[in-house]
């Protein structure tokens, strides 16, 4: 097993090391390089401040990150400071021994064994770029890594064939990955493990987080965290899919919609104000204006699931847990909390009684007094 321990100087300041540029900060950058190395774990040992950095445990001491690796055949990588443009090789190269007296940036392997001499240990170099030595410590150079760092990217989505409309407004993240000739309009965040297929179309005001997007797909003016939509897609504007929701091919999913750890099936439709919670929704279904899943009882979350080819009527409430079967219709305006067995319809509110002159006289009584 391999670890890595970045060991900061308590005596020396970081803070612009752990700030966002894009999606990510200088340290989480190196740390995705060192996690790309094959390093089973990594730490970041820094002194009197209380932060969370994706991909590595925060100690407060170096005595902290040993006693947890607690594995005396773990071969540790010690880094010296935050390196954000190290590469993968110069990594590996530091866990080879034949490296271990060239020249280049200043850190050391060992066992951890060895960690009880900690302070007479001499830090040693291994040949690397000059470019790998950058480390961001003032606002200045982390302003101009993080311009840098944001061109070379568009620059290589470009390159591969993306239309990208406005270069200087849009923020796409290290790891993102896009198709050829799909385009991305102006004010648009693609952060994280975000992958993009090809021919497809993220209009402004979009931000896709850990998302996947099939190919010829539209996302208007949408925020996707954590979850996937298929091919020939439609999404927006103003919707909101989260938490792991999976969206089939050919679906349409309308203005101000939220999908919740949703399972939405192929040439499904929902096309506005609706709400989707801990649902599972078959193919061909249609789901109507104003729609709620009653997912949450206070304490517990509660499954809907919706069968293939069902119709589901505006401004309905589905109380879960409860299940709609194929070709089950709910009639708009009711509230269900019994399932619907296949072919069946459900109509669950009062009937309409009108009161003769009623409406007038209500309306105007204050204006009458």
């Amino acid at each position: 097993m391999r670890s890595c321990i970045v060991l900061l100087d308590k005596t020396k300041e970081y803070n612009w090391a752990f700030k966002r540029m894009i999606d990510k900060s200088p340290c989480e950058l190196m740390i995705d390089t060192i996690k790309k190395a094959e390093i089973d774990s990594v730490y970041v040992v820094v002194y009197g401040q209380k932060l969370n950095i994706k991909g590595a445990k925060v100690v407060d001491d170096l005595g902290e990150a040993i006693k947890d690796i607690n594995n005396i055949d773990v071969e540790i990588l010690l880094l010296e400071d935050v390196y954000p443009d190290l590469r993968v090789n110069t990594v590996k190269a530091l866990y080879d021994d034949k490296y271990k007296r060239i020249k280049g940036t200043r850190n050391i392997k060992l066992h951890i064994k060895d960690l009880a001499n900690i302070a007479h240990i001499e830090f040693i170099d291994v040949r690397c770029d000059d470019k790998e030595l950058f480390t961001v410590e003032t606002k200045e150079s982390f302003d101009e890594y993080k311009d840098n760092l944001r061109k070379s990217i568009i620059k290589k989505h470009v390159a591969a064939g993306v239309n990208i409309i406005d270069e200087n407004n849009v923020y796409i993240g290290n790891s993102v990955k896009i198709g050829k000739g799909s385009t991305i309009e102006p004010n648009v965040c693609l952060f994280e493990d975000t992958t993009i297929g090809e021919n497809t179309f993220i209009s402004s005001g979009s931000c896709l987080i850990n998302a996947s997007i099939g190919n010829d797909t539209t996302v208007l003016s949408s925020r996707i965290t954590d979850s996937s939509l298929g091919n020939k897609v439609t999404c927006g504007p103003n919707s909101h899919l989260r938490m792991h929701s999976e969206v089939a091919d050919e679906v349409r999913i309308g203005n101000f919609v939220e999908f919740k750890n949703t399972k939405f099936g192929y040439k499904s439709r929902c096309a506005h104000l609706t709400y989707l919670g801990d649902t599972e929704v078959g193919e061909d279904v249609n789901i109507g204006c104003g729609v709620v899943t009653v997912n949450y009882d206070g304490v517990h979350k509660f499954k809907t699931k919706i069968g293939d080819h069902a119709f589901i009527g505006s401004n309905a409430n589905l109380i879960a847990p409860i299940k709609i079967g194929n070709y089950g219709l709910v009639a708009a305006g009711s509230t269900v909390n019994g399932d619907v067995a296949d072919g069946d319809m459900a109509i669950a509110r009062s009937r309409q009684s009108n009161k003769e002159g009623y409406g007038y006289s209500y309306i105007n009584k204050e204006k009458d007094a």
